[in-house]
């Protein structure tokens, strides 16, 4: 008879199927590689610091996004740095939740992105002036957000379902009480730890305009 093995990859550490249980394809260089990579850190946690971090580091463009250089008259591998020009009041920060990797591999990210939902420092980001002269923001106000709304997503690329979580705001500050909004059902949250979780798909923030 005929013996058939299906194995499913999935994003979600500690979900996957443990190769080690397969002796030939545990020897195969693939997955010894890959086992390295997940050993070396923590894949299924990042905090969103290391996110703005990782968004503002230098990039080397590829052989596929060469710039063209006016000096030279040749596409080069440029370095490519992505800042924050101007620091909002409202701060709206999109995670990538979906991952493109061919036609017939699209999926899902389930990293935990650990993020505050009150006190998000900015400073060390800020460029020297980010508000224009008619702005009512004062620049002398540390850059530090509140979060007041989560947009979560629940289920994988091509399917799944919305929920959100939100709060009050007003100039003088946010309110403490959250409400979770899943279709018609409005409840209000008795545990915030559950506000960050892995379903975190968009963020929102409201600078703190006074001390």
């Amino acid at each position: 008879s005929i013996q058939h093995c299906v194995l499913e990859w999935v994003d979600i550490v500690g979900s996957r199927i443990p190769l080690s249980n397969f002796r030939a394809a545990a020897c195969h260089p693939s997955y010894l590689e890959q086992e390295k990579k997940l050993g070396s850190s923590d894949p299924s946690s990042v905090s969103l610091y290391e996110c703005f971090e990782s968004f503002t580091q230098p990039e080397r463009l590829d052989d596929e996004n060469m710039l063209y250089c006016s000096g030279c008259k040749k596409h080069v591998q440029a370095m490519k740095t992505v800042t924050l020009w101007r620091i909002p009041k409202i701060l709206v920060v999109h995670l990538k939740r979906f991952e493109y990797r061919g036609t017939f591999n699209r999926s899902k990210i389930g990293v935990l992105v650990d993020f505050p939902l009150d006190g998000l420092d900015l400073d060390s980001h800020s460029p020297q002036s980010s508000v224009a002269e008619d702005d009512f923001v004062d620049d002398r106000v540390p850059m530090v957000y509140d979060l007041f709304g989560v947009v979560n997503h629940y289920g994988r690329m091509g399917y799944g379902h919305y929920t959100a979580h939100a709060r009050r705001w007003d100039e003088s500050g946010a309110e403490r009480e959250w409400a979770e909004f899943d279709d018609e059902n409005v409840t209000g949250v008795a545990d915030t730890d559950g506000i960050v979780s892995p379903a975190a798909y968009v963020l929102f923030y409201k600078r703190r305009l006074f001390l």
